[in-house]
């Protein structure tokens, strides 16, 4: 009795898309703002509301995950944030038909800090570098647990980062923005296209989100373009990349 009560639980909490569950999913749906009949339908995105839960001893106080060092191995690893699916009590947003029928979601590593990596190991899943796939939609199981590995010394006392795109391989939908995931310390103000400086292309990432105002945990802040995350991209956000150009 007692293990079917586990198995329910398990299966309740992992069924529901946010607080219920143990894990940090980031969800992976269409039409961003739930609304049909505008731009934005047909276009991926990760509603990144549980990203960065589990950062510190306070949910969501940092834009960065720690790292725990494993001896055995001599490296350092955590093991959130995983991938799923916006649930089919969000209609809306929910993916639209059968998968690998109707569309194929692919994730792939777009930008990594060299000697990072991402992997499940039960499946053979491992990101390392830009390039490196998984077709989501082949899943026995929505859910992708992924164990994020940085080597010793640098993943005690460096910024580490991996950069993924969603898109679909029949093309049914629009590619999603790409999103990073940082581990160790918080990215520089700024440092929007994650490499550990504040550049040209993090300047041309900072015009795109200009003056939007609706940042939240779902959109990660238009991925932490609202750097004093009050909610708009303005000046305020504008100075603080300023402070750490080049």
């Amino acid at each position: 009795m007692f293990r079917i009560f586990i198995i329910i639980f398990v299966l309740t909490c992992c069924g529901s898309c946010f607080a219920d569950c143990p894990l940090d999913h980031l969800l992976i749906g269409c039409n961003q703002d739930g609304i049909t009949g505008t731009d934005d339908d047909n276009k991926l995105f990760v509603d990144c509301t549980l990203k960065y839960r589990h950062s510190g001893d306070i949910d969501w106080q940092h834009w960065y995950y720690q790292l725990n060092y494993n001896p055995r191995y001599n490296r350092w690893q955590f093991g959130e944030p995983g991938f799923d699916v916006i649930s089919i009590n969000d209609p809306n947003r929910h993916l639209s038909g059968i998968k690998n029928v109707n569309y194929r979601i692919i994730i792939e590593c777009i930008s990594i800090k060299p000697g990072f990596v991402a992997k499940e190991s039960t499946l053979g899943i491992e990101f390392n570098e830009a390039g490196d796939f998984v077709n989501h939609s082949a899943l026995s199981d929505s859910h992708l647990h992924l164990e994020y590995r940085a080597p010793a010394p640098s993943g005690e006392t460096e910024l580490q980062w991996i950069t993924f795109i969603i898109y679909d391989e029949f093309e049914n939908y629009e590619p999603s923005n790409p999103f990073s995931i940082a581990f160790v310390m918080d990215p520089p103000a700024g440092d929007l296209v994650i490499d550990g400086k504040v550049d040209m292309d993090d300047m041309t990432e900072f015009c795109y989100y200009w003056l939007e105002s609706d940042g939240g945990k779902s959109n990660d802040y238009y991925e932490r373009t609202d750097a004093n995350r009050d909610g708009k991209v303005d000046f305020i956000d504008f100075s603080m990349l300023a402070l750490n150009w080049l």
